[in-house]
């Protein structure tokens, strides 16, 4: 971070909405690293405690989510990269709520495009990557993981329709970003020493108050 980068983001821990507690919301595309980074993160703030939640959890079932046409199998298939496949109004409530740590962290690919849940959030975040450098990564670990099907179903999905849900909601979000983690393979020292400088400044801000 630059000087003038610095002294804005040390401004908004300063003026977090709860002095007991800083909420971060982590934003980025599915494959960008965000869970990495969350738990970089979560590490390098260690003495304080952090609490991270993963808004995954608050997906729709699948009989509820939208749909996409999948070209593939000839057929209307549940949707995961939509705004509306999350069960919005539940889980800003439970992200309203502050956990007994130091830290909240709200990691999600939607994380910052809702404006009720960016209003909770004192440090905005996006993780950013080349869109196929996080399309290989995603089919990587879903092929490992043994989920979303064939190599061939997994990269149709990526197609038609992770790669429009990125385009259209994610990626616009990173403009509500008070600082973008680059998490590109070349990006590795660059990310570890922004997130080493935020961390140290997070812990000043925290122990400060205390």
């Amino acid at each position: 971070m630059d000087r003038e980068e610095m002294a804005r983001i040390d401004g908004l821990l300063r003026a977090r909405q709860n002095p007991r507690c800083l909420r971060l919301g982590l934003g980025g595309g599915s494959g960008s690293g965000k869970s990495t980074v969350a738990a970089l993160i979560r590490q390098q703030l260690e003495p304080l405690t952090t609490e991270v939640i993963t808004l995954d959890r608050f997906f729709k079932p699948a009989d509820q989510l939208p749909r996409y046409y999948a070209a593939r199998l000839g057929s209307l298939q549940p949707d995961y990269n939509q705004p509306d496949s999350l069960q919005v109004a539940e889980m800003v409530a439970h992200c309203r709520q502050y956990p007994a740590t130091d830290v909240h962290l709200l990691d999600g690919h939607f994380s910052l495009h809702y404006p009720e849940l960016r209003q909770l959030m004192d440090l905005r975040l996006f993780v950013a990557a080349d869109l196929e450098r996080m399309l290989e990564r995603r089919t990587a670990r879903n092929l490992a993981a043994g989920y979303g099907g064939s190599h061939e179903h997994i990269l149709s999905y990526n197609r038609e329709c992770v790669v429009p849900g990125y385009l259209g909601y994610i990626e616009p979000s990173r403009r509500f970003a008070d600082l973008e983690i680059p998490n590109n393979e070349a990006d590795t020292a660059a990310r570890d020493r922004l997130l080493a400088d935020l961390c140290t400044r997070i812990r000043q801000a925290l122990q400060a108050a205390s």
